[in-house]
């Protein structure tokens, strides 16, 4: 007996629904808001706040939003496209590093070589040609420093700057 009242009763409630309301409102920037709770209504929505309806859900406001006019877009446009050509010299730049580093390490090596020939099998001239040696070797150190602050000024992943850096070490001051 028990049984049967528990089922009866089960089969009573089951049908029972719960409704809500619901609440909608738009800010004056056309946001729209819903909720079942009119306190988490932005402030600027009270007293502006409609109770949408079960049967008619189209009952909700269309604001527009405000109009793009065609010099934002042309703005938008432009600043996309400097950004772009801005990423492309970087990569540019970037890609240019590792060449001018091997340059300025060939340009050392080469002038250190031709210093040690020069004092090894000495000449008459050899004075001269260690003296333009010698300035090589500087504009090539010069031109290290030159590479090492460029990069120090720009955003250089660790393991591209670890390698032009240990690429630039073959050269000792």
């Amino acid at each position: 007996m028990q049984r049967i009242l528990f089922i009866l009763l089960v089969m009573v409630f089951s049908g029972v629904t719960v409704q809500a309301e619901i609440y909608s409102c738009r800010d004056n920037q056309g946001q729209l808001y819903l909720t079942d709770n009119l306190q988490s209504l932005p402030a600027e929505c009270l007293g502006r706040t409609r109770t949408v309806q079960e049967k008619d859900p189209d009952n909700l406001n269309y604001v527009p939003g405000p109009k793009v006019s065609s010099e934002s877009g042309a703005d938008f446009q432009r600043t996309v496209s400097s950004a772009a050509r801005e990423q492309k010299q970087k990569k540019g730049w970037l890609e240019s590093l590792s060449p001018r580093a091997e340059q300025f390490v060939t340009q050392y090596h080469q002038a250190v070589k031709l210093i040690h020939e020069e004092k090894r099998d000495w000449r008459y001239d050899s004075r001269k040609i260690i003296k333009e040696a010698n300035e090589q070797k500087q504009q090539a150190l010069e031109g290290k420093q030159q590479l090492l602050t460029e990069m120090d000024g720009q955003k250089i992943s660790r393991k591209d700057k670890a390698k032009i850096v240990s690429k630039l070490d073959e050269m000792k001051d």
